[in-house]
């Protein structure tokens, strides 16, 4: 009986630099800033602006986490299964710089409340909350959404946000 080769397992953590396709043509660049190919995803932080091609190393050094334009933790079949292009970086990471923000979690039977959803900083990738605070939704104006977004949602959401400038 002839057995089929296995695929190599593409393994990567914390720092390592990616490309995500757009929908509409060409990529948005990420980083995951907690998780690993162990967690099967993490946290990740995603910028523009739109890249005619997968963006080359020089890139990674410009990024700063208040330059994304998402941030959320995901599945990493994009990777793994190898539409997302991991990106070669000597940048330094350090994980200090790249904080878990506080995400929140709109209440769907009261739209006017919502959740503050805090996270440890030292989690390995996996997403626990903390703290969770029940509060009004005009504190949660400019916070991320919290929930684990496919890697197929982060490519919608990505290319959305950077079709809108």
């Amino acid at each position: 009986m002839d057995r089929k080769p296995r695929k190599k397992r593409i393994k990567y953590s914390e720092g390592q630099w990616f490309a995500v396709p757009l929908k509409d043509g060409g990529y948005a660049l990420g980083v995951i800033v907690r998780g690993s190919y162990k967690t099967k995803g993490g946290l990740g932080y995603f910028f523009g602006p739109r890249y005619e091609s997968v963006p080359d190393e020089q890139e990674t050094w410009t990024k700063q986490p208040s330059d994304a334009v998402l941030i959320a933790w995901f599945s990493d079949l994009g990777i793994t299964r190898g539409k997302w292009p991991l990106i070669p970086s000597t940048c330094p990471f350090r994980r200090e710089e790249w904080p878990i923000p506080t995400f929140k979690r709109l209440d769907a039977l009261k739209p006017e409340k919502g959740w503050l959803v805090e996270y440890s900083q030292d989690t390995d990738g996996v997403p626990i909350p903390v703290r969770e605070r029940y509060c009004n939704a005009m504190e949660l104006l400019d916070i991320p959404d919290d929930g684990d977004y496919g890697y197929e949602a982060v490519e919608i959401v990505l290319t959305k946000r950077l079709a809108e400038g």
